[in-house]
C-alpha cells in the first residue's frame, strides 16, 4: 500500500528491528509496509516475515530515518495500523472472569510507559487502560521500549480514568491502587479476585481523585535507602505477586 494512502488512516510509525519484527508477528497490529537500510544487517530476516504477510519491503537510502530523530532506529521502520485498541466496554466483556487489568495515571515518561506494556504483556494482563490527556501515547518511543508488546496487550484509551474505574467497579472489578504512604504490604493483599492495578505517575504518584475510587491500596516494602522504585519495576511485582496468588489458589 502507497505510503500516502496508508498514512490517511489510524497509522503510526514504529522503528527497531524488535518493534518491527513483532508487528508483523502480532495480530493486533495492520503493517502497511516495512523500509529498510541499504547496509540493515536483518533485512533477509525482515524479508521473509514480511512475505509470509505480504508486506511490501523497501529498500531505502540513510536519509530516510532522518524523520525520528537521534533515536536508535537500527536502520528498520515500519507504517502501521493499530488492531488492538478496544471501548472500555469491549475490554471488559471480553476479558475472563478473573482478569487482571493495569490503569495509568498520567504516565507521561514514553521510557516508562513502553516498559509497563512490555511487563503486563508478559504477565498476561488482560487489558492496560490510559488516558488520552496527559499521558504518554502510542509512538515509536514507547513501541521500541516496549520491545513490541504494544502489539500484543489489548489497550484502551479514555478522556478520563476516573469513569473508567467506575465502570470496572459496577461490573465487580476491584480497584486496587499503588500508594506507599497508604497501602499496606503488597504481601499481605488478596489480588485472586478480578483485579484492576491502578499506577500513578513516579513524581506525584496517583492523584487524591483516583486514590479515593480505589477499593484498597498497597505498597512495596522497601528495604535500601533510596525511598521508591521505577513505575515499570512497581508494576511488574505488583503483577507477578498477583500471578503467584492466582497459581497457588489453583494447586491447593
Amino acid at each position: 500500500m502507497p505510503e500516502s494512502k496508508a498514512a490517511s488512516k489510524n497509522s503510526s510509525w514504529i522503528y527497531g528491528i524488535n518493534p518491527v519484527m513483532e508487528a508483523l508477528a502480532a495480530d493486533g497490529v495492520g503493517v502497511f509496509a516495512v523500509y529498510v537500510g541499504q547496509t540493515c544487517k536483518n533485512i533477509e530476516k525482515l524479508a521473509a516475515s514480511a512475505s509470509l504477510k505480504a508486506v511490501p519491503l523497501n529498500v531505502v537510502g540513510r536519509g530516510y530515518f532522518e524523520r525520528f530523530g537521534n533515536v536508535s532506529h537500527q536502520g528498520v521502520c515500519a507504517l502501521i495500523e493499530r488492531r488492538n485498541f478496544l471501548s472500555i466496554g469491549t475490554l471488559i466483556d471480553s476479558a475472563p472472569p478473573e482478569a487482571v487489568f493495569v490503569i495509568l495515571d498520567e504516565i507521561e515518561d514514553p521510557g516508562n510507559f513502553g516498559a509497563i506494556l512490555r511487563t503486563a504483556e508478559c504477565a498476561g494482563v488482560n487489558g492496560v487502560i490510559f488516558q488520552s490527556r496527559r499521558n504518554a501515547g502510542i509512538t515509536g518511543v514507547v513501541e521500541k521500549a516496549s520491545c513490541g508488546a504494544a502489539g500484543y496487550v489489548p489497550l484502551c484509551v479514555v478522556s478520563n480514568i476516573k469513569n473508567a474505574i467506575r465502570l470496572f467497579k459496577d461490573r465487580g472489578v476491584m480497584i486496587c491502587g499503588a500508594d506507599s504512604d497508604t497501602g499496606i504490604p503488597v504481601w499481605d493483599a488478596d489480588f485472586t479476585a478480578s483485579t484492576a492495578f491502578v499506577l500513578g505517575s513516579e513524581g506525584r504518584g496517583l492523584r487524591r481523585t483516583v486514590r479515593e475510587l480505589c477499593d484498597t491500596a498497597v505498597k512495596i516494602p522497601l528495604y535500601g535507602k533510596i525511598k521508591s522504585l521505577n513505575v515499570s519495576v512497581a508494576t511488574g511485582i505488583l503483577l507477578f505477586e498477583r500471578k503467584r496468588q492466582e497459581k497457588n489458589k489453583f494447586t491447593k
